[in-house]
């Protein structure tokens, strides 16, 4: 009879262990999804997200360093510091479309960074398809005279906002004399005016 009673009382005990230690295994999982849920609703809180959306955050292209810089589809660390030297050596960049004027960035590469771009204050509107012209190497020296806004946005540190400085000093002062009077139009100086001297000419 005791004997009885213990068996019915080991397989009472191993019942009631069983339930216990599963209901102990959901009461943690539950725990850790909460926490989890908890730790996702917290970062969007503060504005943290994860993969894709972090993609489609815009760049100043202006500002960016090279670590930022690399993370865009296209740009090694060559090409980061080609922008860099860029800004540094030529000045802001004036609008996206400029930034085909980097050594070892093409149109190609122009449209695959457009939706990852920003520059404060951009008035131009880059296309996924840029103009094949807007990155061709200039063959023959531009007449800063006669040139037209387009042909004056090739030259390496003139985006469009110089382009228009340059048409209008033309109009209000009268054609350029010599190659180094470009100096004084607004916004060129001796840096962007070493770029361009052996690019320009004076007729």
């Amino acid at each position: 009879m005791s004997k009885g009673i213990t068996k019915k009382s080991k397989v009472t005990i191993i019942v009631l262990g069983s339930i216990l230690v599963i209901g102990i295994l959901v009461l943690v999982v539950n725990n850790l999804m909460q926490t989890s849920q908890k730790g996702k609703e917290l970062q969007k809180g503060m504005g943290i997200t994860e993969g894709k959306n972090e993609d489609l955050k815009k760049v100043n292209i202006n500002k960016a360093d090279i670590e930022t810089l690399v993370k865009l589809p296209g740009i090694g660390p060559v090409k980061a510091k080609a922008i860099i030297d860029y800004r540094e050596n030529i000045g802001k960049f004036e609008s996206l479309y400029e930034i085909a004027k980097v050594k070892g960035i093409g149109k190609e590469t122009v449209a695959k960074l457009e939706p990852y771009l920003e520059i404060v204050g951009d008035s131009a509107k880059v296309k996924s398809s840029l103009d094949s012209e807007g990155e061709k190497a200039i063959t023959s020296k531009i007449n800063i005279n006669t040139a037209s806004l387009h042909e004056l946005t090739l030259l390496p540190g003139i985006g469009e906002k110089k382009a228009q400085a340059i048409i209008k000093y033309r109009e209000e002062v009268g054609d350029f004399k010599t190659k180094d009077e470009i100096k004084n139009v607004k916004g060129i100086g001796d840096g962007i005016y070493k770029k361009i001297k052996r690019k320009i000419e004076v007729k």
